[in-house]
């Protein structure tokens, strides 16, 4: 699967998640779980933006 965030594949066992409308996301990194937090229908409605900085 990919982190809705940066791009990048990521496994099921990401220590790295969030559930959101009852789907659970998975994340490469802390800073890509926090970006989507702060605002997950940027990620889902604009795709991947790229690796964080």
């Amino acid at each position: 699967m990919m982190d809705p965030v940066c791009g990048m594949e990521v496994k099921e066992t990401s220590k790295f998640k969030s559930m959101y409308k009852g789907k659970v996301y998975y994340f490469c990194s802390h800073h890509c779980k926090v970006a989507f937090d702060k605002d997950p229908e940027v990620y889902l409605k604009g795709g991947p933006k790229g690796m964080p900085t």
